[in-house]
């Protein structure tokens, strides 16, 4: 499993939480190959294949996404647009790269407000999923979820900018 380089950064989680996470991204990408390999198989060997399979390896890469897109920003390798903040340096980069991030939080918080909405809808509704007697909100949970963690890691990289004393070598090490 890969580590984090950096451990000056904030405890909003504590050291465990990366690990957690990771783990739970690997078992959650080895069960979506192992389902899908499955199906493949008894659908071309066996000519049966179960109703369950296809939809649970569709959430479980759902859930896979959000907490990949949440690890994405915790080593900084997410897809972004960065010409202006390498053309800066100092103060002028720190405030730029905590505007940036300031509007990733907002967002978020709004994507998490609007899905908790949608995730109680269908607990007091009691939408089901199709193959399965499981509550929807299960798989829709993976919105307020993932979300919230990235909030969590763009604090937690606001927090480790600010300690290092603003942005002489960059975000990124080797930078």
């Amino acid at each position: 499993m890969p580590r984090a380089t950096d451990s000056t950064g904030p405890k909003i989680l504590p050291r465990s939480d990366a690990s957690l996470v990771e783990w739970i991204i690997v078992g959650s990408y080895a069960y979506f190959f192992l389902i899908i390999f499955l199906e493949v198989v008894m659908r071309y060997l066996v000519s049966y294949s179960t109703t369950w399979g296809e939809m649970t390896a569709r959430y479980t890469h759902v859930y896979f996404a959000y907490l990949a897109a949440a690890e994405a920003i915790r080593h900084d390798s997410h897809i972004r647009v960065d010409y202006f903040p390498t053309r800066l340096r100092g103060r002028a980069r720190l405030a730029l790269e905590t505007y940036i991030d300031a509007l990733c939080v907002i967002v978020a918080a709004a994507v998490c407000y609007y899905s908790f909405e949608v995730v109680a809808t269908q607990v007091s509704a009691g939408f089901k999923m199709q193959a399965l007697p499981l509550n929807m909100a299960f798989a829709t949970a993976a919105i307020p979820i993932g979300w919230g963690l990235m909030i969590i890691r763009l604090a937690q990289r606001m927090a480790r900018r600010y300690r290092r004393g603003g942005m002489q070598v960059g975000i990124r090490e080797g930078e």
